[in-house]
This record gives structure tokens, C-alpha cells and sequence, in this order.
């Protein structure tokens, strides 16, 4: 398992002569078809001599909940406070003594003994792509109650931690190394900022997969040749483009063409591929098993996040929507309780448990972090409004202040609790975790250094995390 360099500042001058040498060129197509990125990728290799950490994880899932989870009507319940903070539902014993979770999680509950709840998660920013920002990058940036669909996504953004981690770590070359699905978020017109890699380029940027793994007819087209296009030719094309690539490195040696020519060779590499076909391809999985994870967006979509990650894709993020008419959204500003009871906790509580069950039985949980998250929680109070969102009496507001997320193997402590909330909820009462903490952990684990300086495409050097790792969440 690779892990990554710290880069000496000494090198940020040889990175800004870098990029003023800096030229276009366009990106050659394959039959029409773009190859994996397109413009300017003046991308700098970070990758410089220093001190190695050891990895603990070979790959991560990221299950992330966009819209918000409720944590007081899920894991972090507050039975013994007024209804109007404890909500509708009722606590249920699981298979860990002393760790009750909702009644409407049963399959869960069988389940909680692979399971590390950490309930003192927190930031500062209140609506949703802020949120989603600081969730997936680790960083605030802005006003807490900035207008989400005012927001946008910008290539001066941090990057995803999974661009990251797909920069810095060794990863298969026929694979991807970061993929999310099924769709990319959005929050009313807006593209929700931080899930690209932003100022790192587009070379580093995810493998999208934008259609529902649960439909029938399901199937990653761009895998495959075009028809037109027969292996010689294929293989021809692939040889001209090699020599014409190589000329261009020996007049501009810049990383833009470094950046241009790992997005040749990923593309290559994925058409070349049996393997990686055979990870996007869900009708290999036994029937019974795609049923218990539900024939649905969330299973199939946490399905195919096993089969990249067992394949061995470093970094997987599987998204549900933040607010969408077709499928169920976290955001309960209305009807909290019918909502999480009808339509959104059943396929967690189906999709979930399987996953960790599947993903232990395989003995994938040993090297992979898996994680459930959403960009904050609720409102412990019912009916309060905190964001400048509207709010009714049937409902909980966003509330980032405090709240819980699930985290699972890579040698995690499974059956417990890190941290807690105060008696009400609102803010953590011991051990709080800031967001930047959360991300500088992960970077961590697959032995990338938080603290470490990487460069952006204008050769500009920014510090990779302002957090720290949180050692005790490894025991």
C-alpha cells in the first residue's frame, strides 16, 4: 500500500516556474468519445520526497446522507427529554448492550456490533452547500447561513477527499481511483461545491457513473468500444496518440502535459479493462443478494460501491439527494416523522446492515472505511427554525451544532459510542469533532499527512487540512 509525501515548501517556487510554462492543447477524442476530461489540466505532481505514514485502510465508502439526518430519531435518542426534543419514536435494543437505536432500524439493530457512532460531529454552516463544502473537504468557507443555490461549484474550491486521496495513494491502473454515483448533487439550480477536485484540476476529478444502478437497464456504455470502432483501429488510435503525446512532453516539459497524459492513460486503461467492466457490472451478483439490499436507488447504489471497492477502487462516495421529487430527501422540514418512517429509514435499514454484513462476511471491513454521513443533523428542538429555511411545527430544522455519523472497519472498535451530546442535543458534551478533525482522520488512515502543503494548478500552495487526526477514534 503506497501512501504519500510531504511536500517541501522549498519546492513551491519550481512549481510556479512550472506553470508559467504552461500551454494549451485539446484533448484527443476516441471515437467521439472525450477521454475522461476535458480543457486545461495543468495539474503539479505533489508527490515529493519527505517522511512516510503508514496506511491503515486500503479504500473508503462514503455513504453520504445529503439533506441531513435526524440523529435524535435515529442513533443519538434523547427518550428521556419532552417530547417535543424526543420526537414520535422509541428507543429499540440492538445486539450491543447499552446501545438503543430507533425502532424503525430493526435490521440495524442486528448489526451495531461492527459499528463505531460517533455523535459529536460539528460545524458552523447551516445550509446545505455550504454544508455539503465543509462535509466533503473539510473546510468552512463563507457565511454560515450563505444561500445554498448561491453557492456554486468553482475550481478555486478545496478538493474531495477523494481526489485526494486518488492523487496521493498507489491505486490500480485499470481502475478509476475515485468514483461517485448516482448522480451529482445539487441543491435547487446550484451544483453543490466540494465534490470535484476543484484547484487540483480536472485530471483528478471523479469517475461519475449518473444513472441508477436499480434500473433494468443499467450498463456503463462508455466501458466498451464504440461500435464503429474495431480493435486494430482502436489499438492504431492508441499508438499515434502515444507518439504524439510523447513529442509534445519532450518540447513543453510542464505537468499540464503529466496531467494530460495520466487522463490518456486512465482512459486507456478503463476501455483495456475486463476487470473494471466486470466491477460496474451488478447482473454478476447473485439475485438473493441484491434483493437484501433492496431493489432500489439506495441498495443497488450501496451494492455497487462493495463491488468497486472489493475490486479495488481507493475511493467510493454514494450520494442520496439533497431535495429531489423522485426519490425521498433527508431535509424534513415537513412531516419529520411519517417521512423518516415511511420512505426513508426502510431502505437504510435494509441496504445498510447487508452492506456491513456483506462487506464483513468478504473480509473487506479489515482494510475499507466505511462511512454514513450527512453534511449536519436536525434541530433537537421540533419546530425550531435555525437555518433560513422555512420551518413548520412537523419538522426539524438543519442544525450543525452537533449530530452523529456512523463509521465502520478499517480497524475501528465496533459496538460504541465516541463522543456525546448534551442532554438536549445541542451541542457536544465531550470529545467534539470538527469537521476538519473527520477529514484530517481519513487523510490519515490511508497514510496521507493532513498537514502536508500541495500546490494548485496556478502552482499556489495550500496547506491539504486545517484539522488534526483524531487519534482515539482508532481505539
Amino acid at each position: 500500500m503506497g501512501s504519500a509525501s510531504t511536500v517541501p515548501n522549498g519546492s513551491c517556487q519550481g512549481f510556479q516556474q512550472a506553470a508559467q510554462q504552461f500551454r494549451r492543447r485539446e484533448l484527443l477524442q476516441l471515437g467521439g468519445v472525450s477521454l475522461l476530461s476535458s480543457g486545461l489540466l495543468n495539474v503539479l505532481n505533489a508527490r515529493a520526497q519527505g517522511a512516510q505514514r503508514k496506511a491503515r485502510i486500503k479504500s473508503c465508502l462514503l455513504l453520504f446522507q445529503a439533506g441531513g439526518v435526524s440523529q435524535l430519531d435515529t442513533f443519538d435518542m434523547k427518550p428521556d427529554c419532552d417530547e417535543t426534543i424526543r420526537g414520535e419514536f422509541r428507543p429499540i435494543d440492538s445486539n450491543v448492550p447499552g446501545m438503543p437505536i430507533c425502532e424503525h432500524l430493526p435490521n440495524m439493530a442486528r448489526q451495531m456490533d461492527k459499528v463505531l457512532v460517533v455523535r459529536s460531529v460539528h460545524h458552523r454552516m447551516l445550509c446545505h452547500n455550504p454544508a455539503i463544502y465543509a462535509a466533503l473537504t473539510g473546510r468552512e468557507v463563507g457565511e454560515s447561513l450563505a444561500v445554498s443555490n448561491k453557492t456554486f461549484a468553482s475550481r478555486e474550491d478545496y478538493p474531495h477527499m477523494g481526489s485526494v486521496v486518488g492523487r496521493l495513494v498507489d491505486k490500480p491502473d485499470a481502475l478509476p481511483p475515485f468514483v461517485s454515483l448516482p448522480f451529482i448533487l445539487r441543491n435547487g439550480p446550484a451544483i453543490s461545491p466540494g465534490q470535484n477536485a476543484g484547484f487540483m484540476g480536472t485530471a483528478y476529478d471523479p469517475y461519475l457513473v449518473l444513472r441508477d444502478p436499480s434500473s433494468a437497464k443499467f450498463k456503463m456504455d462508455e466501458l466498451e468500444l464504440p461500435a464503429q470502432m474495431n480493435e486494430d483501429r482502436a489499438l492504431r488510435r492508441k499508438s499515434l496518440l502515444q507518439g504524439f503525446d510523447a513529442g509534445m512532453r519532450r518540447l513543453e516539459a510542464t505537468a499540464s502535459v503529466e496531467a494530460v497524459g495520466e487522463s490518456y492513460r486512465r482512459a486507456y486503461a478503463l476501455l483495456d479493462s475486463n476487470s473494471t467492466r466486470s466491477a460496474f457490472d451488478l447482473s454478476q451478483e447473485d439475485d438473493k443478494l441484491r434483493d437484501r439490499y433492496g431493489r432500489n436507488l439506495v441498495g443497488q447504489s450501496a451494492l455497487l460501491g462493495r463491488r468497486l471497492v472489493e475490486a479495488g477502487v481507493p475511493f467510493v462516495t454514494v450520494y442520496t439527494p439533497v431535495a429531489a421529487i423522485d426519490e425521498p430527501s433527508w431535509d424534513t422540514h415537513l412531516n419529520n416523522f411519517p417521512r423518516l418512517k415511511k420512505d426513508l429509514l426502510p431502505p437504510v435499514d435494509q441496504a445498510l446492515p447487508t452492506l456491513l454484513e456483506d462487506m464483513h462476511s468478504r473480509g473487506l471491513l479489515d482494510e475499507t472505511l466505511v462511512i454514513w454521513a450527512g453534511e449536519f443533523g436536525r434541530t433537537p428542538l421540533i419546530g425550531a427554525r435555525r437555518s433560513n429555511n422555512s420551518n413548520n411545527t412537523t419538522g426539524r430544522d438543519h442544525w450543525p451544532g452537533c449530530y452523529t455519523i456512523l463509521m465502520a472497519g478499517g480497524g475501528l472498535p465496533g459496538g460504541q459510542y465516541f463522543g456525546s451530546s448534551d442532554r438536549l442535543g445541542w451541542y457536544p458534551r465531550d470529545n467534539p469533532i470538527h469537521i476538519a478533525d473527520l477529514t484530517a482522520t481519513i487523510y490519515s488512515a490511508f497514510g496521507i499527512d493532513p498537514s502536508q502543503v500541495i500546490p494548485d494548478t496556478l502552482g499556489r500552495p495550500h496547506t491539504l487540512s486545517e484539522g488534526h487526526a483524531v487519534t482515539g477514534l482508532f481505539g
